[in-house]
């Protein structure tokens, strides 16, 4: 239940009690509850019909009435024990989230709440959250299911958790499977939230001297058409390949980008790890070794820049995942079932949308939702490669244009890109919508100039990428606006442009290249 809705229940309770309190109370029989207010001046009495953990529904003089628990406390024999209605939650979700992620974000969402946590672990099958309320009133129980992907949807789809964390979307066959078993569908977007970003990132020695490496070039080293580091620019050794223990979420991802094509060379045995941490130590000591891990995997080892055709380097910054410019960027998704969530649940969900839990996320070393912002002097590569990569129906002008506009300002990590032709965004994007309006209710950019910037690929001609990428800078400036309802627009400067084909971000002699650079992106000046 949103803060104002739970406010608006208070309020109306509050006058109803504040009003029967003016009426002397019958006689309080064997079955007979009293309702007080937090404070204890107001209360109402009647039979109690049923409590359900979150509502007293009770019969009395005014007829059935049903009342939110929060804020009252019952008194009479027939009060129910609180404790008897904790929710009972199962969570499924990858072994490193059960084991690094998750229980730092449950201690910070109940101590936050004013509640108490006691973790029971189990080894290898998890651990259990016990969390009770400050007068140790039990509130919730909370279980871990370390599985991977595949295993968490199919079990919430059977019912057998209530919650699931994936790193990936769910596939075809999975949305299918949810639908034979009434379950939610996963493919809906109400039936999901995002968590937090991630990435494929491989990873080698600091003393390694190579830093980038193109998608042909990583599949040759695992598919073991390139063997030794001097054919990539580094030092006359032979290449140690590491990988994430087959089966996982990063191992089927890597194939599923890597070597799709069944009637290409496939990946040849590799020395594999459970965890990302195991992996990365091992890379620290062998300086000849490449291994894939995610971003909170990367600890002290270097990670490689994707390197397009054109000579692009996309590097898997906190900041380009967050944004999308690096290419195997990925989501993680919390999965929620058909059925209503107990009120604890429910609640947890909403603290793991709010900027509070998405910054605990980034300091427990991931890479949360919460926008960032990176000045334009920080970009000196993105500076060189408009002057190096744009195309020839780029002049001078436009990249002095380009640099003369955004020069002291700020580019917010919150980027919207559209499919080729279409004026759709992602579930990201709406996020980012949801985002900037709040930044913008809040005050944020008050007396600043907000800049939504589209940008295009090189495909067709420059006038019409201009307009086009105009057209999606102003769609999603009228979209971060209609969210906007409490704020006042007139204290601040918002500004559209279209840049059309200056400072692309990937190379676009490919589809995923054009895709990256189909963009609008946001500046605070």
């Amino acid at each position: 239940m949103t803060r104002l809705n739970r406010r608006w229940v208070l309020t109306i309770v509050g006058l109803l009690l504040l009003a029967i309190s003016q009426i002397s109370a019958p006689p309080v029989s064997a079955q007979d509850v009293t309702l007080k207010s937090a404070d204890g001046s107001v209360e109402l009495s009647g039979v109690l019909l049923e409590f359900n953990g979150e509502y007293y529904r009770i019969q009395s003089n005014f007829g059935e009435l049903t009342l939110n628990a929060l804020g009252l406390s019952c008194v009479g024999h027939a009060c129910p024990d609180p404790g008897q209605y904790a929710a009972d939650i199962t969570i499924a979700a990858t072994p490193a989230i059960v084991k690094d992620l998750l229980p730092g974000l449950i201690e910070d969402f109940g101590f936050r709440a004013g509640h108490i946590t006691l973790r029971q672990d189990h080894g290898a099958q998890g651990w259990t959250y016990f969390v009770s309320d400050s007068a140790r009133i039990p509130v919730a129980r909370l279980q871990a299911k370390p599985v991977y992907s595949a295993q968490g949807l199919a079990a919430l789809a059977q019912g057998q958790v209530d919650l699931a964390i994936s790193e990936r979307l769910a596939t075809t066959q999975e949305v299918q499977q949810a639908k034979n078993n009434g379950s939610a569908d996963p493919s809906n977007p109400h039936s999901r939230q995002l968590l937090a970003v991630d990435g494929l990132i491989f990873v080698v020695s600091p003393l390694n001297p190579v830093s980038a490496l193109s998608i042909e070039q990583i599949t040759g080293i695992y598919s073991g058409q390139i063997t030794n580091w001097s054919e990539l620019g580094g030092v006359n050794a032979p290449i140690s390949l590491f990988a994430p223990a087959v089966g996982t979420d990063k191992d089927v991802e890597f194939r599923r980008v890597f070597f799709s094509d069944p009637e290409a060379p496939q990946p040849i045995a590799a020395r594999t790890f459970a965890s990302d941490e195991a992996l990365s130590k091992a890379v620290l000591i062998d300086p000849f070794s490449i291994g894939l891990t995610g971003f909170a995997g990367i600890r002290n080892a270097k990670p490689l820049a994707i390197k397009g055709a054109c000579g692009i380097h996309q590097s898997p910054t906190a900041f380009g995942l967050q944004s999308g410019d690096y290419p195997l960027a990925r989501n993680f998704y919390i999965f929620h079932p058909k059925g209503r969530l107990p009120v604890f649940a429910r609640n947890f969900l909403t603290f793991l949308d709010s900027d509070a839990a998405q910054n605990a996320i980034t300091e427990l070393g991931y890479v949360g939702l919460a926008l960032r912002p990176l000045s334009l002097s920080r970009q000196q590569d993105r500076v060189s490669n408009a002057i190096a990569h744009s195309s020839d129906d780029v002049s001078l002008a436009n990249l002095k244009n380009f640099v003369r506009l955004f020069s002291g300002a700020r580019r917010l990590s919150a980027s919207f890109r559209f499919n080729d032709n279409s004026k759709t965004i992602d579930a990201r994007s709406r996020r980012n919508i949801r985002a900037l309006a709040e930044m913008i209710e809040v005050g944020d950019f008050d007396g600043k100039k907000l800049i939504f910037a589209g940008f295009s690929d090189s495909q067709g001609s420059a006038v019409g990428n201009r307009r086009i990428s105009e057209q999606r800078a102003e769609q999603v400036a009228a979209l971060v606006k209609a969210a906007s309802t409490r704020a006042d627009l007139s204290r601040i400067n918002i500004q559209t442009l279209g840049m059309g084909e200056v400072s692309p971000l990937a190379c676009n002699d490919d589809a995923a290249g054009r895709g990256i650079n189909r963009r609008v992106e946001v500046w605070v000046k």
